[in-house]
């Protein structure tokens, strides 16, 4: 190597110093490195948390819906002998509502109810049958379960490549609007929430969210920042950010970029979002054949997010896992779920 080549390049291979993905990672790991991850004390958390729940929303570009209104029940359809199943629209502005399943016992409630926002992963929807079979299996046991669409998958657009075209559009729209599509899937998610709250027969002081994949981010975007879900349970979907691009570059790339918000690590990672959580019960399970969410990163997350509910007493309040199983709420993803919903909710 020359001497005016080794001066450029230093020891390092000539590939690395033209390589983007490199230099975005080195970017990442020094943004990531200005984000706090110890707090001594209750009142230094709760300023953070409190700057992160404010500058969030803007910097992802999660969008303000109007006021919620009535929502249009399409059809109520007995699914057995003690369940039924309404189709709602759950009311957006006059432009959208979120196509929607909604599973309740079938006899009239002597008491409001609790109830559970379910969110679906990529590219799921409320027609997915170990959902609709947990949400029955939950409706048996006095809850209301609902299962939206998340955009674009489902009823929310038309065309048949929703994981291509019509993610290209939400996507593309969003970000000239300044939109993030996992912001989009967080209002979504909190308007679902409210909609639970209004309605007669819901208890709106005991409504759950939860998830799987990238059901399980709308839940970790949606709970800090909504304390009106009094309880949260993230599945298969605990790893941070910045573990994403330390480790996944090197295997492994996401085929989507629908999951990573522009911007957030400017605010917070994964971590701080689960731990904002706090003090309310966290239930988070981690599944070790998904290499898409890297381990190290739920190590990550759960040594902040105890480290946060220690100071709020309320360590007890949080069950953090990982499971060798398939990717789905089946086996023990729904029974361990089914057991925090019935103990807590």
């Amino acid at each position: 190597m020359s001497d005016a080549l080794e001066s450029a390049f230093g020891s390092e291979p000539i590939g690395l110093k033209t390589n983007a993905v490199r230099w975005l990672q080195k970017q990442v790991m020094t943004q990531s490195a200005r984000l706090p991850r110890s707090f001594a004390r209750r009142e230094d958390w709760e300023a953070f948390r409190d700057r992160m729940r404010r500058d969030l929303p803007d910097a992802v570009g999660i969008p303000v819906f109007p006021p919620l209104r009535g929502s249009l029940v399409r059809a109520r359809v007995q699914v057995s002998a003690d369940v039924q199943c309404e189709r709602v629209d759950v009311y957006v502005d006059e432009d959208y509502a979120i196509p929607a399943f909604v599973f309740a016992p079938k006899e009239p409630a002597d008491r409001p109810r609790p109830a559970l926002v379910w969110n679906p992963g990529w590219p799921e929807d409320k027609w997915k049958g170990a959902y609709q079979a947990f949400a029955v299996r939950m409706a048996r046991q006095g809850f209301v379960v609902l299962i939206p669409d998340h955009a674009p998958f489902g009823e929310t657009s038309s065309l048949d490549n929703k994981t291509a075209t019509a993610m290209t559009l939400v996507m593309g729209m969003g970000h000239v609007l300044g939109i993030s599509q996992l912001a989009l899937r967080s209002a979504e998610t909190r308007r679902c929430g409210e909609y639970l709250r209004a309605r007669g027969d819901v208890d709106e002081k005991r409504v759950a969210v939860a998830g799987l994949c990238q059901g399980g981010m709308d839940t970790w975007m949606s709970a800090p920042l909504d304390e009106g879900f009094c309880a949260a349970a993230p599945l298969c979907s605990a790893s941070t950010f910045a573990i994403h691009m330390f480790e996944m570059a090197s295997y492994m790339a996401n085929g989507d970029a629908s999951p990573f918000p522009f911007g957030i690590l400017k605010v917070c990672d994964v971590e701080h979002l689960h731990a904002a959580i706090a003090p309310r019960p966290l239930l988070v399970r981690a599944n070790l054949p998904d290499q898409w969410w890297p381990v190290s990163g739920f190590a990550r997350i759960e040594a902040l997010t105890r480290q946060v509910y220690r100071l709020y007493g309320a360590e007890d309040r949080v069950d953090f896992r990982a499971e060798v199983h398939e990717h789905n709420l089946t086996g023990p993803f729904a029974d361990a779920l089914e057991q925090f919903l019935l103990k807590w909710v």
